[in-house]
């Protein structure tokens, strides 16, 4: 797809635009997942954010967020964002992110979270490796059992993202400063796995033993897994839970995907750092 003009970024509030929203939902997750007419209006007027990409007036993209408040903190809630599929090579979720990272830190806040599935690691890595999120919280079965096509027959786990927006490490995460040490590579790994006919599989998981860091396995591509072998997508969700949980307690916290390039998996790096302090 050759776009002829450029992408225009802009608040959504009109009563049309949050329309084309709710049915730009329904189109990219169904209508069970969809955030309904009445409360985008009511968030976009009432200190939400709903910010729409659009291209010769189409709208290619979005994102919706809320305020929050907890333990004495308020935060942003970034509920949803969605690209529509034609457009993902264009950098347009990215810069739906920034321009809500921008609204927030004029509106006074100085953290964004979401929830995103720890199995898509397409979306780790951009969560945690482009804007400098990190995870140390896990939800098994947050939203109960969906039945969107994305999320159809498993179980609802989420990771809790946490973006300081205003820490160094979000600012030189976005600068391209920060890169990973290369010594992760060597960390030992807490779930082991191999490929059969194809098709990874999870196998033992390992104890945690208060090293510096670890690495833990996650499918490239889920969905796809997915299609091909519902028994090992099953797999892959509780043997990854146990996993990252038993790390979480132990004071760990989720930092960055390290790619593989020569197998069917990427690895979650694991460290033993409080990164909001960052």
């Amino acid at each position: 797809m050759v776009l002829t003009e450029p992408i225009v970024y802009k608040n959504i509030e009109g009563l049309k635009e949050i329309q084309d929203v709710v049915s730009f939902q329904e189109e990219i997750w169904g209508k069970d997942a969809v955030t309904p007419l009445p409360q985008l209006i009511a968030a976009a007027h009432h200190g939400g954010i709903l910010i729409g990409a659009f291209n010769k007036g189409e709208l290619l993209g979005f994102s919706y967020g809320f305020s929050g408040y907890k333990n004495g903190e308020a935060y942003l809630i970034s509920h949803m964002t969605g690209v529509c599929s034609k457009y993902q090579n264009y950098g347009i979720g990215l810069q739906l992110k920034l321009k809500q990272r921008n609204w927030a830190v004029d509106y006074g806040y100085s953290k964004i979270v979401w929830t995103f599935d720890p199995l898509e690691a397409r979306n780790a890595y951009f969560n945690l490796n482009k804007l400098g999120a990190y995870a140390k919280t896990y939800y098994p079965s947050y939203y109960g059992e969906m039945t969107d096509k994305l999320n159809l027959g498993l179980p609802s786990d989420r990771f809790l993202a946490e973006w300081d927006i205003c820490s160094n490490r979000v600012k030189n995460t976005l600068a391209g400063v920060i890169q990973n040490d290369i010594s992760v590579k060597n960390y030992r790994h807490l779930l082991a796995w191999r490929n059969l006919r194809n098709v990874p599989y999870p196998l033992d998981e390992e104890p945690v033993k208060g090293e510096k860091g670890y690495l833990i396995p996650v499918p490239v591509n889920f969905q796809s897994l997915k299609q091909e072998n519902d028994e090992a997508a099953k797999a892959w969700r509780y043997k990854l839970r146990n996993a990252v949980r038993n790390a979480l307690s132990e004071g760990y916290t989720v930092t960055g995907v390290l790619k593989n390039s020569n197998t069917h998996v990427h690895f979650y790096i694991l460290e033993n750092e409080n990164l909001s302090t960052h």
